[in-house]
């Protein structure tokens, strides 16, 4: 009699190559799968019934934040509990290595700035004892971790750190510079990093700014100069360089442009980031493609990821970051040192009108800054303000005779802060672009943003959202085809060989679920208390997992933490990817 780890029965096989589904039993033997087929003569120290269940390979998510969150939270929820079983890190070029002991608090500001990672959070979970990026690494080896992690090598920090942050932002490097950021990739990606990460995406329209309303070192940087920054990487013949050159029709994408050129046929890979669908702007679905399929035709290496499934933004007076921080009098707001600085602040007139006047400026075709489409969700709780809960503030603003910033910032003042707000859909309501994307080989899934912007979104869901929309309510592809966009297509972009799939001698990466079952409360995001010092975050609620299972152990049963941690720190070498030590 074959004796497994872990037993799965009877349920209904969804493998994730896209090819048709079957019913059959798993396997599972020191975190892989060793055998798939007719087992009723075996046993196992844990058997799982999937009697009317899909089996189906764990999400990998590309597009993660989670640098921080995992010294606190093991499974990166949301991300964990919607069946993503692995996360690629320090996207965008922001991290936390390598970097000077004196360098960490401004790190940490920057990281509160760029991805809305609060400064007391970091203070109080970080241990700081790292400098260099392999001793990031080794930290990140030793925690739990409740699902695998990649990483890459942020360029921003690796910039100050041989350059210091003046020079970074001011001046091209020197020949004698751009050596030691070689010699510091290099290193980086011998100890486990997946490759470098950097934002390109200039100054309009870009959020990510420093802690002083400054440009990030990456999104001033000339042509050439991150030209000779991924170089490393190219020359290295594998790993990936990631760039966030383009959101909607701001950003920069000759820089992926020129990326992809200096590395055709070297064995990297580039990464553009993002495309995104968009009911203002239906045609970018087609202009984006056939960007992105001339320079393929040119024989270059180069990927992009898009964002398509329902997700949304809340927001209150405190955090409006996220949905407009691109505007420099909300970064005034955000930056009050207390409610009743914040108050008396944006009850001036000056600034009333200046948050109308730059909003009215800005492009507001994207559902995080249709801010004037925003709706209340909450107002203080008080039956003097009920009558605008589910309202937008052009609206109410319409009703009160009034432009719409000014009722936006008068609705603060009079709710005391209590004001949350909930934006349109960051994408289009029609699922026919997100399909249309899909479609395309080199274009894959999975930009979550999770561990970022926790106080205004939580992402994680995706997976499930696309399983419940496309596949369940709009019956727009079959859950073959849905898995393949989830699991092993994601997994091949990030040159991860034997995750992905529930194949023979793939790492057991395995969702346990009934689709009709999967669900996600889409009126409101739960405000929950489990961050550093009882901080606060927005959790989209939202399960349906029977079990998820990471390196043949099971993390979550009936959407519930086990406890157990048995993730991974993955390095991908150019022979496949090895997991780095025994954890």
């Amino acid at each position: 009699m074959q004796q497994f780890d872990v037993l799965i029965r009877n349920g209904l096989i969804v493998d994730g190559t896209g090819r048709s589904a079957y019913y059959a039993d798993v396997g599972i033997s020191d975190g892989r799968i060793a055998k798939i087929g007719r087992l009723a003569n075996a046993s196992a120290r844990e058997e799982i019934d999937a009697s009317g269940m899909v089996v189906a390979p764990g999400h990998v998510t590309q597009h993660a934040h989670y640098d921080a969150m995992l010294f606190w939270n093991p499974y990166c929820s949301n991300s964990g509990e919607n069946g993503v079983t692995t996360v690629v890190n320090a996207n965008c070029g922001f991290g936390f290595a390598p970097v000077r002991a004196a360098d960490r608090e401004r790190t940490m500001a920057m990281m509160e700035t760029t991805e809305q990672i609060p400064v007391s959070q970091q203070r109080v979970a970080l241990p700081w004892d790292w400098e260099s990026f392999p001793e990031f690494l080794d930290r990140l080896r030793g925690i739990p971790k409740g699902l695998n992690v990649m990483t890459y090598l942020p360029a921003n920090p690796l910039m100050i750190y041989v350059m210091g942050i003046q020079a970074a932002k001011s001046r091209r490097p020197t020949r004698a510079e751009y050596d030691e950021m070689h010699r510091l990739i290099n290193e980086a990606m011998d100890a486990g990093a997946l490759g470098v990460s950097m934002s390109v995406m200039g100054t309009a329209g870009n959020s990510h700014v420093d802690y002083d309303g400054t440009p990030m070192p990456t999104d001033v940087m000339e042509v050439d100069v991150a030209v000779e920054i991924a170089r490393a990487v190219a020359d290295r013949g594998e790993g990936v360089i990631q760039l966030l050159a383009q959101i909607g029709h701001y950003g920069n994408p000759h820089m992926t442009e020129a990326i992809a050129r200096m590395a055709k046929g070297s064995g990297a890979r580039v990464i553009h980031n993002v495309f995104n669908t968009s009911d203002a702007h239906p045609e970018r679905v087609e202009e984006d493609l056939a960007w992105l399929d001339n320079l393929r035709a040119e024989g270059l290496d180069v990927t992009s990821q898009f964002i398509g499934y329902r997700g949304w933004v809340e927001c209150g007076i405190h955090d409006l970051d996220t949905s407009v921080g691109q505007l420099p009098v909300v970064r005034e707001i955000i930056a009050c040192a207390s409610d009743e600085e914040r108050l008396a602040f944006i009850a001036r007139e000056d600034v009333q009108a200046r948050l109308e006047s730059e909003y009215a400026a800005g492009d507001r075709a994207h559902g995080a800054s249709a801010l004037h489409l925003y709706r209340v969700v909450e107002a203080g709780g008080t039956p003097e303000f009920e009558k605008y809960v589910g309202k937008t503030i052009d609206e109410i603003a319409r009703e009160r005779g009034e432009p719409p910033m000014k009722t936006l910032l008068d609705l603060g003042i009079e709710t005391k802060l209590n004001l949350h707000l909930k934006s349109p859909l960051l994408v289009a309501s029609d699922p026919q672009q997100a399909v249309q994307l899909m479609a395309h080989p080199g274009v894959s899934i999975g930009v979550s943003d999770g561990g970022a912007h926790t106080k205004a979104h939580s992402l994680g869901h995706y997976g499930t959202d696309y399983l419940i929309w496309l596949v369940r309510e709009e019956k727009l592809l079959t859950l073959e085809e849905m898995h393949f966009q989830l699991s092993f297509k994601p997994a091949q972009t990030v040159q991860l060989p034997d995750r992905g799939a529930i194949m023979p001698g793939f790492w057991a990466d395995v969702l346990v679920y009934d689709p009709a079952k999967l669900w996600i409360d889409q009126s409101r995001m739960q405000i929950v208390h489990d961050m550093p010092e009882g901080d606060w975050r927005r959790r989209t609620m939202s399960g349906g997992y029977s079990r998820i299972l990471v390196n043949g152990v099971i993390t979550h049963a009936d959407d519930l933490p086990t406890g157990a941690t048995p993730g991974r720190l993955l390095q991908v070498t150019a022979s496949g990817p090895l997991p780095i030590a025994a954890e």
